[in-house]
């Protein structure tokens, strides 16, 4: 089974333009994938007020799933309910809300700001492909991985910001991607898609660097020279090689856990 799985590597704050979409659509993805909190501009000043347009971002999102006739992993929402708020990422196929995740690990920032914590994973069956998600912080509890693997994920999804640091150097940034997320891959026994925003939230300057990673390679990274810019990463997937990678990686496992060996 072939898939082709889209990253929209977007300007924060900003809907998709007619020649994105276009340019999307044209692409005949299966699955679509958008930046953690990418609705959030420059006139929200904080999570409540994030929240106050929650349903205006949901619908928003919905139609766009709707209008790219494709399964829409749709970056992340600030949801609130009761007292509390959660970064909370929606899966949505063509109109049609299958599940919803809630950051498990929100960062300092967010918790101090008013994120709680989401108490449980997801993973839901689009058209035979089992997808499950993360978001963004969750990458540094790599018991995460290992649960969705468990769950026989196929593709996991990671909405992400990831914070501009002038220090960083090429070989800082490829030991973060295979750390987080190349050796997340292989843990999983999933491919991985890890999808950024660029311009800024709040006070931080963001860069991207979206990318795409199966358990025994990357397969493919935005350039570390463009990760000022939005980008659109395709990639087919074949779910069935992945199978059975995973299935012999298990025998393997098993093999030298007999008595003896």
């Amino acid at each position: 089974m072939l898939i082709k799985v889209v990253a929209v590597q977007s300007r924060m704050g900003q809907k998709l333009s007619l020649s994105e979409k276009i340019h999307i659509f044209k692409e005949r993805p299966d699955f679509v994938c958008l930046p953690e909190y990418s609705l959030m501009d420059r006139s929200i000043t904080d999570y409540h007020r994030a929240a106050l347009l929650y349903r205006e971002h949901l619908d928003y999102l919905i139609g766009l799933s709707e209008e790219l006739r494709t399964c829409l992993i749709a970056g992340t929402v600030v949801e609130p309910e009761d007292d509390r708020l959660y970064n909370a990422c929606y899966v949505i196929n063509r109109g049609l809300v299958l599940g919803r995740y809630r950051k498990r690990y929100p960062v300092e920032g967010e918790r101090r700001k008013g994120i709680a914590p989401g108490d449980r994973n997801l993973v839901v069956e689009v058209n035979g492909v089992r997808v499950g998600l993360m978001i963004c912080g969750d990458v540094f509890f790599p018991h995460l991985y290992g649960e969705l693997g468990e769950e026989q994920a196929d593709v996991i999804f990671v909405p992400t910001t990831s914070a501009y640091r002038p220090e960083d150097t090429v070989s800082r940034k490829k030991d973060r991607d295979n750390t987080y997320f190349q050796s997340g891959s292989g843990a999983a026994g999933a491919y991985v898609v890890k999808v950024c925003s660029v311009g800024r939230i709040f006070d931080m300057e963001l860069h991207g660097r979206s990318l795409i990673a199966a358990p025994w390679g990357m397969l493919r990274r935005v350039d570390f020279t463009a990760e000022s810019n939005p980008r659109i990463l395709s990639e087919i997937l074949d779910i069935a090689e992945l199978r059975e990678f995973r299935c012999k990686l298990k025998r393997r496992s098993e093999v030298k856990s007999l008595p003896g060996e």
